[in-house]
């Protein structure tokens, strides 16, 4: 009898071992199966980075550009009719970046677009908005930094 439960016992146990490393297995097998994700996603965040750097190094060339030229760009005012050469201003609001004139009147607000630049130059620089042509509807301005 004896024998009997020690088999029964040595059986059981082997059964055990078996099922454990059968789930060794398993998890070894899912263990390189995530490793050859993480190298795969290693390798694609490496790319996302070096592109990234390139975007931010052909951004800031074009800032920098921007600040060195300027920008003209077309606006239709509505009712208000500046004067060729007069100074408007940019101010921020609660909205955005708004074109004001001398007299704080406010005339239309910047697209995000020319929100962002404008956030993203260097708040030191000091910058001139002239109106430099005026033609039926729309208005020629030139942003300039200095």
């Amino acid at each position: 009898m004896e024998k009997n439960n020690n088999s029964y016992y040595l059986n059981n146990i082997e059964n055990k071992i078996k099922k454990l490393e059968l789930r060794k297995k398993e998890y070894e097998a899912k263990l390189v199966q995530q490793n050859k994700l993480l190298q795969l996603n290693n390798v694609s965040i490496e790319k996302l980075k070096f592109k990234k750097d390139i975007l931010q190094d052909q951004y800031s060339t074009l800032i920098r550009l921007l600040q060195e030229q300027g920008i003209i760009f077309e606006v239709n005012f509505g009712e208000y009719k500046p004067q060729q050469w007069e100074n408007l201003f940019i101010v921020k609001s609660s909205r955005g970046y708004e074109i004001q004139t001398k007299t704080g009147r406010g005339l239309i607000m910047l697209d995000e677009n020319f929100s962002n630049i404008i956030q993203d130059i260097n708040k030191k620089d000091s910058y001139s908005l002239i109106v430099i042509r005026v033609t039926g509807k729309t208005t020629l301005i030139q942003l300039r930094f200095n």
